[in-house]
C-alpha cells in the first residue's frame, strides 16, 4: 500500500463551506466488533460519494492497521512529536479510504503540551475542511483521555452485541456520556445478531432502559447479523463490505445510505467545531464537569 498523497488532494480540492461531521465509534467493552464497524461504515460512506477520514484512537490497541493488513509508517503521535503535517501521516486503504493509525505510544498523544495541541488543532481543522466525515475509532470503555473526544464529536455510535454483558457495558458507557453531555446525539448499532428479531429485541431493550433510567433517547442506527464471511475477511485482512457474499456487508451499505438521508442537509451552521469543543473540555480538566470518567475497559 502506498502512502496517500493527501497534499495533492488538498491542493486540488475546492474549499468546502461546511466542516466535516465528526462521529465517535465506541463500545462498553472489547470484542464486539467496534473497529470493524468503524472501518466498514467509513467505507460504506465512501461508496456513497462521501470523503471520509478514519482515525484510530484506541490507546495502544489500534486495530485498523491489522484489519487492513497495512503497516502505517507514521501515526498521530509522530505528527505531534515531530510537528508533521496531516498529509504526512495519512495512509490510504481500500477504495481510497484515508486513515490515520493510532501508534504504539498513543498515550503520549493524550498528554501533549500546549504547543502540541496548537499543532494538532491546526492540522485537524485543515482536515475538517477537506472531508465530509471524520470517523473516530475509540478504545473500548471510557477513560479521562478518550472522553474528551467522544464528548466533542457531533455524535456517537455505540456498538453492542446481543450478549447481556455487552449490553450492560454499553449501557454503562451511555450513562457516563449522558451524565456529562445529555445533548450528545447517540446511535446504537447491534452487531452479530443471530437474526433480525434478536437484534431488534436487543435494541428495544437498550432504548427502553436508556429512556426509563436516563430519560434520554438513543437512536437505532442498524442491526448487523452474525456473518460467516466476517471471520474470513478478518483473516484475509480485507473489509467485509467488499466481500460479495457478505450479508453484513450488504446491510452496512444500506445502513449508511439510510443514515445519510436525514444528514444531507446538515451544515456547520450552529455547530461548535470539534476542536473548539475539545479545547474547552481539556481546559476544564478533561471533562465538562470535571468528573473522573475512568470506569474500566
Amino acid at each position: 500500500m502506498r502512502v496517500y498523497d493527501q497534499a495533492a488532494k488538498l491542493r486540488a480540492s475546492v474549499k468546502r463551506n461546511a466542516l466535516a461531521r465528526t462521529i465517535a465509534v465506541a463500545s462498553g467493552k472489547g470484542g464486539v466488533g467496534k473497529s470493524n464497524v468503524a472501518l466498514n461504515f467509513s467505507l460504506a460512506l465512501g461508496k456513497l460519494g462521501k470523503s471520509v477520514l478514519l482515525i484510530d484512537l484506541d490507546l495502544g490497541m489500534g486495530n485498523i492497521e491489522i484489519l487492513l493488513g497495512i503497516s502505517a509508517k507514521r501515526s498521530f503521535v509522530d505528527m505531534i512529536q515531530n510537528r508533521l503535517r496531516m498529509e504526512e501521516i495519512v495512509e490510504t486503504g481500500p477504495d481510497d479510504l484515508d486513515f490515520i493509525a493510532a501508534g504504539a505510544a498513543m498515550d503520549e498523544f493524550f498528554r501533549m503540551d500546549g504547543g502540541g495541541f496548537a499543532h494538532f488543532q491546526q492540522e485537524f481543522e485543515r482536515a475538517q475542511q477537506r472531508y465530509d466525515f471524520v470517523i473516530l475509532d475509540m478504545g473500548a470503555g471510557l477513560t479521562e483521555e478518550s472522553a474528551g473526544f467522544i464528548l466533542a464529536a457531533d455524535e456517537s455510535i455505540i456498538v453492542t452485541t446481543t450478549e447481556p454483558t455487552s449490553m450492560m457495558d454499553a449501557y454503562a458507557l451511555i450513562k457516563h456520556i449522558k451524565s456529562m453531555n445529555a445533548d450528545l446525539p447517540m446511535n446504537l448499532l447491534v452487531n452479530r445478531a443471530m437474526d433480525r428479531q434478536e437484534g431488534q429485541d436487543t435494541a428495544d431493550r437498550m432504548k427502553e432502559v436508556v429512556q426509563t433510567f436516563l430519560h434520554a433517547e438513543i437512536l437505532l442506527l442498524g442491526i448487523l447479523p452474525e456473518d460467516k464471511q466476517i471471520p474470513k475477511s478478518v483473516k484475509m485482512q480485507e473489509p467485509f463490505i467488499n466481500q460479495k457474499d457478505s450479508k453484513a456487508g450488504a446491510i452496512m451499505k444500506q445502513l449508511a445510505s439510510d443514515y445519510l438521508k436525514p444528514a444531507e442537509g446538515m451544515t456547520a451552521k450552529g455547530r461548535t467545531s470539534f476542536i473548539g469543543k475539545l479545547k474547552e473540555i481539556w481546559m476544564k480538566g478533561g471533562t465538562p464537569n470535571g468528573k473522573n470518567t475512568r470506569f474500566g475497559r
